[in-house]
């Protein structure tokens, strides 16, 4: 019985050390972690923007935030959003940059964990080629073998564009 107690005794006492240990490089590595998503994500912006963009401002809506690029002279010629859906395996972050008359200007992703060489085909240019220079109201093809990855995109770019649309008039 005594060896029973001394066993659990230790047992627990390397839990609550790597229970510690793992509380105490979370809070070192979260802020890193944080900070590195924003630059990705920042970084992902300025890729889908127009050459002609000279400022971008944020916009913040209720739950919806995207942001308004202009020229050098203030005229408004982009809008960008990211917009995410669940795909087959993981949610999929797209980044988006729509002209204010409704035509996708470009097309990035930002984030997914879909099954690599067939989820994964939503990251190929023959896919996101597909959406530049379209209004986001038009039909786009899905993927064959990756319907449901490629559907996820299509569906959030729509629903996200057309609320931004929305909402930035």
């Amino acid at each position: 019985m005594k060896e029973i107690a001394r066993f659990s005794t230790v047992l627990f006492l390397i839990c609550l050390i790597s229970a510690g240990m793992l509380s105490l490089i979370n809070s070192i590595a979260e802020p890193r972690i944080i900070e590195q998503r924003k630059l990705e994500e920042s970084r992902a912006i300025k890729k889908v923007l127009p050459q002609e963009a000279g400022s971008i401002e944020k916009v913040e809506k209720d739950d919806l935030v995207f942001y308004k690029a202009k020229d050098s002279e203030g005229n408004l010629i982009a809008y960008v959003f990211i917009a995410s859906d669940y795909g087959y395996s993981s949610q999929i972050k797209t980044v988006v940059s729509l002209s204010p008359a409704g035509e996708i200007i470009d097309v990035s992703i930002l984030e997914h964990r879909e099954t690599p060489g067939v989820g994964s085909g939503i990251l190929e240019e023959d896919f996101l080629s597909q959406f530049r220079g379209k209004n986001i109201n038009r039909q786009f093809d899905t993927i064959t073998g990756a319907t449901i990855s490629s559907a996820a995109v299509i569906d959030s770019i729509k629903a996200m564009g057309l609320e931004v649309l929305k909402d930035a008039e």
